[in-house]
C-alpha cells in the first residue's frame, strides 16, 4: 500500500506516463484519512494534511510508471433554475432547513436529490431537474455550536 501524504502540486510532464484514476464522491473528497483503491487496482492510503480538499483533477501520486488522477464521481443531484430572487431565497431555505450540501452557480442552485424538496419547488412553480454530475458543494458551512 502507497501512502499519500500531499497532493502533487507540480507534476513534471506525465507524457508517457499510465493515467490511473481514484473516483471520489463529494464527501470523501473531503476526507483526509482513508484507504483507496485505483480504477487499476493500486491500494493507497490517504494521510493528507487536516482540512485537505482533494479535487477533480488533482494528481495524489507519480512515480516512474504511473500517475493517480483524482476524479469527481457523477451523483444524483437536483439542480434548481430559479428565475426571480425569491425563489433563490426559497430554494436555498430549503435545503439549508434540511442541513443539505448546496452548490451556487452563476443561474442555478443544486443539491443532492432529495424528492421532497423537488416536489415542493415544482409546486412553487420553480424549475429543477435530476442530474447525474459531479457534485462540488460550497466549502462554508455552519454549526449550531
Amino acid at each position: 500500500m502507497i501512502l499519500i501524504e500531499n497532493k502533487v502540486e507540480h507534476a513534471a510532464d506525465l507524457s508517457g506516463l499510465d493515467r490511473d484514476v481514484v473516483t471520489l464522491g463529494w464527501e470523501d473528497r473531503r476526507k483526509s484519512r482513508q484507504r483507496l483503491t485505483t480504477r487499476n487496482g493500486l491500494e493507497l492510503a490517504l494521510a493528507l494534511p487536516t482540512g485537505s480538499i482533494l479535487e477533480d483533477g488533482d494528481i495524489i501520486y507519480v512515480d516512474g510508471q504511473r500517475y493517480v488522477m483524482v476524479e469527481a464521481a457523477r451523483e444524483d443531484a437536483l439542480c434548481i433554475y430559479p428565475e426571480r430572487p425569491e425563489d433563490y431565497a426559497l430554494a436555498a431555505y430549503e435545503i439549508g432547513n434540511r442541513h443539505l450540501p448546496l452548490s451556487i452557480a452563476r443561474d442555478s442552485l443544486s443539491t443532492l436529490l432529495e424528492p421532497l424538496i423537488e416536489t415542493h419547488l415544482k409546486k412553487q412553480g420553480i424549475r429543477c431537474e435530476r442530474r447525474l454530475i459531479p457534485f462540488e458543494p460550497i466549502r462554508k458551512g455552519h454549526s449550531h455550536g
